[in-house]
């Protein structure tokens, strides 16, 4: 291959690049300001400035481009968790990171129930194997702060992902004006916000690793 086919070949690649991240920030734009029920795919390639054709040659369906936007959200969380935990902050940053991410915790929600099952093999497994490296990095980071040995911390970072899935969707069902929840019902829907009800369960996890 020439040198001029190789520089072409590279602008082609960076064009498609760009191209796919301008969609995903516009899918973010929909979700952020309209919610996630309002995203279709005729909406995204509106908003992306794309025809609808151009948009299915970077993604077969929303979810696909959801999936996307969920790993991106991840990476900011470990990303936040591996630059600010130390031993005595890794309880709350291992619940705030979560929390405090735009999307992330909507999207975690959905991620097993709605999102994944609409996705084709070959990109569910792609992002599914960044989702299992970050995995990995969490655990890095609770071995690193605790002095637990990786193969527990690995362990305990699979049972983390699958309490603040739960968590997420408690979040969800939780999210009620306090005046529309019976006196007697307030303290459960209390704990099912997020923070409250991740956070204990963080706790019970590093507690165990001691």
């Amino acid at each position: 291959m020439s040198l001029p086919d190789n520089r072409k070949r590279a602008r082609s690649d960076d064009e498609k690049e760009a191209r796919r991240r301008a969609i995903l920030a516009a899918t973010r734009a929909m979700v952020a300001t309209q919610g996630l029920d309002a995203v279709t795919m005729n909406a995204i390639a509106k908003e992306a400035g794309v025809s609808k054709g151009t948009l299915y040659l970077y993604a077969r369906t929303k979810e696909e481009l959801l999936l996307a936007l969920f790993v991106d959200a991840m990476e900011e969380v470990v990303s936040r968790i591996e630059a600010t935990a130390t031993p005595k902050t890794l309880a709350d940053v291992l619940v705030n990171a979560p929390a405090d991410v735009p999307l992330f915790l909507p999207l975690l929600a959905r991620l097993f129930t709605v999102i994944e099952g609409n996705v084709a093999e070959e990109p569910l497994f792609a992002e599914k194997r960044r989702m299992r490296d970050m995995g990995l990095r969490v655990a890095q980071v609770i071995s690193e702060q605790t002095g637990a040995p990786l193969d527990r911390t690995r362990e305990a970072s699979m049972v983390l992902m699958l309490s603040m899935q739960g968590a997420a969707q408690f979040d969800i069902a939780a999210g009620r004006e306090p005046d529309e929840v019976p006196d007697d019902l307030a303290h459960m829907f209390a704990k099912e916000h997020f923070r409250t009800s991740y956070g204990m369960a963080v706790r019970l996890v590093l507690n165990g690793l001691k």
